[in-house]
């Protein structure tokens, strides 16, 4: 009888056994595991704008100097305008810049000198020292940005038209003197186009004096009846100019010489901006009878001269 008590009991803790074993290998279904790290957010990269000039006038170099960048996503479309200093082929932008991260291209065009960009236009005021440049479009990206090769540059090209005057005095009139220049016809409120680059002027127009001598002053003296006026002027592409020239005869300013609205002709035309002429006024006498005026490009190793020939 205790043997078969004894068989049993074993047999039963051998079943006990069993089942806690099949319990312990049963597959248990996982429960939620880690969450995984997000991407990474791109480094931002930040703009580096290089440049050059294309013509050379009063600015021929950048040596920091203050220029204006507008920026778009779009060609041709500016909704941003940033500050920059250019130093020898280099734009610094200030403050800093960077490229969108998602790979989006930016739109760029720089200027000079910085202005008020409304509408897609820069406004200026002339006084006919102004030199006002404007460069081509890039394009670049993040993952393709601008870089100092030719192809990738910001290149300025002035927009005025620049004039300096030099006087002949023939025959009676070699030893006057030379007591003032006012040019007319300047355009003092001008606009830029930064989609088309057009100089955008309007029917108003100035003013301005390029040599004036002082009450204490008799005048420029010319040598062999020939002078070269200090000063210049920037004046708008294609304008209708007129010269008042004030010739003085003796000591006495109530004898002054005055010629009024003399035309400034233009070879071509129109005065083109990005060029520089040199104004040749011609005064042969007391008798002369005609008022006539032309100028031509002023290219390094030429005089350029043409003539402006004046009269009664």
């Amino acid at each position: 009888m205790k043997k078969i008590q004894f068989e049993f009991g074993g047999l039963l803790c051998l079943l006990l056994l069993a089942g806690c074993m099949e319990r312990d290998l049963e597959i248990r279904p996982e429960g939620p595991g880690p969450t995984p790290e997000p991407d990474p957010e791109p480094e931002a990269v930040a703009v580096r704008l290089y440049t050059s000039i294309q013509t050379r006038s009063l600015v021929d170099e950048f040596k920091g100097t203050a220029v204006g960048v507008a920026c778009g996503s779009e060609a041709g479309v500016y909704t941003e305008f940033w500050e920059g200093v250019a130093t020898q082929n280099e734009i610094v932008l200030t403050p800093e810049r960077y490229y969108p991260t998602d790979g989006s291209p930016l739109y760029v065009r720089g200027f000079y000198p910085p202005a008020p960009l409304k509408d897609g236009r820069l406004q200026y005021t002339l006084t006919g020292s102004e030199d006002l440049m404007l460069s081509n479009e890039q394009s670049a990206s993040q993952d393709a940005p601008f870089t100092a090769v030719e192809t990738g540059l910001l290149e300025y090209r002035h927009l005025l038209t620049l004039l300096n005057f030099h006087l002949e005095l023939d025959g009676g009139a070699a030893n006057w003197k030379v007591r003032g220049i006012r040019l007319n016809g300047l355009s003092s409120q001008v606009g830029v186009s930064l989609q088309t680059g057009d100089v955008l002027v309007g029917e108003s127009t100035t003013s301005l004096n390029v040599y004036s001598a002082s009450d204490g002053e008799q005048g420029l003296p010319t040598t062999d009846g020939k002078v070269t006026v200090p000063g210049h002027a920037l004046v708008q592409p294609k304008a209708e100019l007129t010269i008042d020239l004030v010739l003085a005869v003796d000591d006495d300013r109530t004898h002054d010489r005055v010629y009024k609205d003399l035309p400034v002709l233009f070879d071509g035309g129109a005065g083109e901006g990005g060029s520089a002429y040199v104004v040749k006024v011609s005064v042969v006498d007391y008798a002369s009878a005609y008022a006539v005026a032309s100028v031509v490009p002023w290219e390094s190793g030429d005089d350029g001269f043409s003539d402006i020939a004046t009269g009664n």
